[in-house]
């Protein structure tokens, strides 16, 4: 009998419209069980029974299926069971037609409409096709009868919910599809008319399913011929849907087909092209009508809204990508598309949310498409849409946000899988039609997201367009607006920076010191006439710190000294004044830098290490002279020194100091100041250097560990009083941004919960206890005192406590109004003087930081010093002050680390003997170290001291077993003292002992 297509998984995509809202997807997932099993193909029974009845209805379940598999394995089956070998029953298949196809269509129950479409479109097929089985074997079945059983089995009848009134009108539209699907209206048979009739009574009678209808005119002019498509325009424009969405994709699709057609003369005239008519096309696409609009014919709006695109705006998409790539059209011509169809329509300032979502769904579209649109990406970013754009991503409780939000990761995931993109989205949002800081008005991190694709391919290209926008701005408020711009550039280029991996040795980084700092540089040090207005003080100090910050990312190791190293030799810093011996200084300096850095070209290990050290310094405090700090200077001799020294190994006849001394100065003066930058610089060179500490290095470490935490001993450790400083009025994101270091000094980290946990945060019990000024309430009397005699003088009157006899002074309402304007002048003048007056609660605070932060700089050097130092008898030299430490702090932070330094130690120890031991010395150590246990009486200091006492003990028993007799003696007197009450331990200070003697003794 006749033969079957044979329909594969893919088929089910084509066998439904475009997916709506209206209609179940045709393109779910196909299921992850196993291939479904074969089904009986046997012919079907004309009056079914038990299980062949039962067999028909089970096929009919698993056509209706959402399972794809399900529903086209069942498919097949019915159609074998309906045509395979000599076929069934006219009056068999006739019953299928009518009671389960065609009546099934109306179902809106799971797939059915799609699965039971497949089977009707090979069923008409076979009847009216090539085999037309309708003429030899099933004469009765005509195509007029077969039309009549889908009419009549989708005819809404009786009083029917909405419900079913739409799947009655869905059922006809797949029931009509199923015949043009068939291929059998055109060529032989002239019964296109008739199904062209009912779309289009169908899309007339229910708008809202008028797209489906003329997507399907869409698909049926493939098998037309010129003469057919002819007709079928004709007819759309007769019916009024010629100007219309349907209407511009059937033009658009017959014109691609039929170049030399013969066009209606309206709506688009002879050429019958839609693109070059912008503005009907426009009102068409956003399915608009003019209230003006005389012609009765013309289609009315669908009455419901659709949340996607219309399938006429991917033909128009199409046709314009297509032009561009046949050379047949430029690209201005999609440019006037776009602003006259999209950007002055869909975005107009009177648009609609819906319409404006729509135009978002374009935006996307255009963007998800990269390989076909990229060349058009930078029309897109239009001047409405853009400005849609921000404004709906301010809020969350926009209508639009979700839309707009959607837009952005669109966005982001096409410069992600075509990184070439970036050159040409990124400049269209902060540049032209957008706002430069983009992400801090939409709150989103767009542009931080986009500045991780850069890249040494892309690098030069994004800091260009980064820097266009802030080179020269016009209006009238000009100055402020490049002002932020430049501002947010030192953040973009501080981004860049820190986006790179520099531990990654396979990834190459240069292009951060090609291309990134020098940016940064020309900006923050050098004059260029090219930025209008010029660039502010305000701004060249922000770019300066975000340097020093990008430094600080870039020095994870050592291996980063080259970045400023090298910068510093390839700029010159005209816009900084230097007088003639500072620029005397800064050629020397340079001079001398050049020469370490060939030295280190040849040098290897820890010799190469040292040079690489001592250039980082050179380089760093020149930056430090070109930012005008006083002591640049000074630093710059004492590098010289150092130079001298450890490089040249000459000694400097003009200086008693040690060279290492001399570096350790300079590395103190590094780390008192609060730059994350200094302090990690100074951590690498200290390591560097580390061999070369002498005793007096040490002490000049230790020393800072016995200052007070408090105004005094700050002012006695830096020996002067602090200067004040011009602080520059900066932004929040700012100040966060900077190299500035903030630690917290309120931290709980460690367990020390001895003396520390009694520690009171009151300034005041601090204060007192350091016998630091008077107290808080006479401080704050003699103030309020001295305000008083202030106001007084100014106003002319006295306080209550004072002469009550006096007489009264004339009252103010008969002040002229020169004299109030200068009364308010001193009173103004008063408060502010007031307010310059230094805080002492806030002076003793400040201080109080500045000196935790400083010592637990320096307490991280000396954990370095004992983790590659144990072996040295000079780290024995660090155990009494850091319990000294541990027992006067009130800070627990600096409590714990220097406990921590202590057990480091002692772990380091145990592996290898100290080089030499000096006997002597260390026996005074440990008798000092139990006088310092005797001192508190907190369990955790006890253990401090019993572990420092012990590593003491090690050290000589190493040495000289015959020690331990001496070293039992020490033992021995502070247990006597502490038996007879002269003194107070505690008593695992000496079971310690017990333990560490079992341990070596000999059994």
């Amino acid at each position: 009998m006749g033969s079957k297509r044979k329909r594969s998984a893919q088929d089910a995509s084509t066998a439904a419209p475009v997916p709506k809202k209206q209609q179940k997807s045709a393109d779910k997932t196909l299921s992850k069980a196993s291939t479904p099993p074969p089904l009986d193909t046997s012919p079907f029974l004309d009056n079914p029974k038990g299980a062949d009845l039962k067999r028909e209805v089970q096929l009919y379940e698993l056509l209706g299926s959402e399972d794809t598999a399900e529903r086209l394995n069942a498919a097949g089956a019915i159609i074998a069971g309906l045509l395979d070998g000599d076929g069934v029953e006219e009056s068999t298949l006739q019953r299928h037609l009518e009671r389960r196809l065609f009546r099934g269509l109306a179902s809106g129950r799971k797939g059915s409409r799609l699965g039971f479409s497949i089977v009707l479109a090979e069923i008409l097929g076979q009847l009216f096709g090539t085999n037309t089985l309708s003429a030899t074997k099933y004469t009765g079945l005509t195509f007029e009868k077969v039309l009549g059983f889908l009419i009549a089995k989708t005819k809404p009848d009786g009083d029917l919910s909405g419900q079913e009134e739409r799947d009655h009108a869905l059922g006809l539209l797949f029931g009509l599809q199923s015949f043009v699907r068939a291929n059998i209206l055109f060529g032989r048979n002239e019964t296109w008319n008739i199904i062209l009739t009912k779309f289009l009574d169908l899309a007339k009678k229910k708008p809202w399913i008028r797209e489906e209808c003329g997507w399907v005119i869409v698909e049926a002019l493939a098998q037309m011929n010129q003469k057919e498509a002819e007709f079928t325009l004709n007819k759309l424009q007769e019916e009024g849907l010629g100007q219309s969405p349907e209407g511009v994709g059937i033009w658009l699709t017959a014109r691609n087909a039929f170049p030399d057609m013969k066009f209606p003369n309206k709506p688009w005239g002879q050429s019958g092209n839609p693109l070059e008519h912008l503005k009907p096309l426009a009102k068409a696409l956003k399915e608009s009508s003019s209230n003006s609009e005389k012609n009765s014919q013309q289609a009315k709006q669908t009455g419901t809204w659709n949340a996607q695109l219309h399938f006429a705006w991917n033909i128009v998409l199409a046709q314009y990508a297509q032009g561009l790539k046949d050379k047949t059209d430029g690209i201005s011509n999609f440019e006037n598309f776009w602003k006259v169809a999209v950007d002055e329509n869909l975005f107009s300032s009177t648009a609609s949310q819906e319409r404006k979502f729509w135009g978002f769904l374009l935006f996307q579209k255009v963007l998800q498409d990269p390989n076909t649109y990229s060349t058009l990406f930078p029309i897109i970013f239009s001047h409405n849409l853009v400005r849609s754009l921000i404004n709906q991503l301010q809020e969350k409780d926009r209508f639009l946000y979700r839309a707009a939000d959607k837009s952005l990761k669109v966005l982001i995931h096409t410069v992600e899988s075509a990184p070439q993109t970036l050159l040409t989205i990124l400049p269209q949002l902060i540049g032209r039609n957008g706002i430069y800081d983009f992400d801090r008005v939409t709150k989103t991190k767009t542009i931080e997201k986009l500045l991780t694709k850069v890249d040494g391919s892309n690098a030069r290209t994004v800091v260009d367009a980064l820097v266009m926008p802030i080179k020269v701005v016009e209006g009238d408020d000009h100055a402020k607006i490049v002002e932020m711009r430049r501002q947010v550039l030192g953040d973009y280029l501080l981004d860049l920076a820190k986006r790179v991996d520099v531990t990654d040795e396979a990834l190459s980084t240069t292009w951060v010191g090609e291309i990134v700092l020098p940016t940064l540089t020309s900006i923050a040090y050098c004059s260029d006439s090219a930025f209008q207005p010029p660039v502010s003080e305000r701004t060249r100090i922000l770019f300066r710190n975000r340097l020093m910050s990008i430094f600080n990312h870039l020095l994870t190791n050592l291996n980063g000294f080259s970045y400023p190293c090298t910068l510093i030799q390839t700029f010159a810093p005209d816009a900084v004044g230097m007088d003639e011996h500072i620029t005397d200084a800064k050629d020397k300096a340079l001079s001398t830098m050049n020469k370490i850095l060939k030295k280190a070209k040849k040098a290897e290990g820890q010799e190469k290490a040292a040079h690489q050290a001592l250039a980082l310094l050179y380089s760093l405090v020149l930056f430090q002279l070109y930012n005008g700090e006083s002591e640049a200077l000074s630093i710059l001799a004492e590098l010289k020194l150092c130079y001298d020294k450890f490089i040249r190994h000459k000694d400097n006849e003009d200086s008693d100091a040690e060279a290492s001394e001399v570096l350790v100065e300079l590395l103190l003066s590094f780390i008192s100041k609060p730059s994350a930058l200094l302090r990690k610089v100074t951590q690498h060179v200290f390591s560097v250097f580390i061999s070369d500490l002498t005793k007096g290095g040490l002490k000049l470490m230790t020393d800072v560990l016995e200052s007070g935490e408090t105004l005094r001993g700050q002012q006695e450790l830096f020996d002067q009083e602090p200067e004040d400083e011009d602080i520059m009025d900066v932004d929040e994101d700012d100040e966060m941004d900077s190299d500035v270091e903030v630690v917290d000094m309120n931290g709980d980290e460690g367990t020390f919960n001895g003396h520390l946990a009694e520690d009171s945060e009151d300034e005041d019990e601090s204060e007192d206890e350091n016998g630091d000024g008077e107290s808080s309430v006479e401080e704050d009397d003699e103030e309020a005192r001295k305000l008083d005699d202030a106001l007084a003088k100014a106003l002319g009157t006295h306080r209550l406590d004072q002469d009550l006899a006096a007489e009264d002074s004339d009252s103010d309402a008969d002040m002229t109004d020169s004299e109030m304007m200068a009364l308010d002048s001193k009173l103004v003048e008063i408060f502010s003087q007031r307010k310059k007056q230094p805080n002492k609660k806030q002076e003793q605070k400040d201080a109080k930081e500045t000196m935790v932060n400083f010592k637990s700089r320096v307490l991280d050097l000396l954990e370095i010093y004992v983790r590659k130092q144990a072996t040295n008898p000079l780290a024995f030299r660090l155990l009494l002050p850091l319990l000294q430490l541990i027992r006067t702090t009130k800070n627990k932070q600096l409590a714990q680390k220097s406990y921590n330094i202590i057990l480091s130690f002692a772990k380091g120890a145990k592996k290898e003997s100290v080089a030499v031991v000096n006997v002597a010395e260390q026996v005074v150590l440990l008798k000092a170290i139990h006088t310092e246990a005797s001192k508190d009486l907190s369990h955790v200091f006890a253990k401090s001291a019993s572990t420092s006492s012990l590593l003491v003990a090690s050290s000589l028993y190493r040495a000289d077993k015959n020690l331990a007799k001496k070293i039992a003696t020490v033992y021995r007197d502070s247990q006597v003292a502490w038996i007879e009450g002269e003194v107070k331990m505690q008593a695992s200070f000496f079971i310690d002992w017990v333990n560490w003697c079992q341990s070596h003794a000999n059994l």
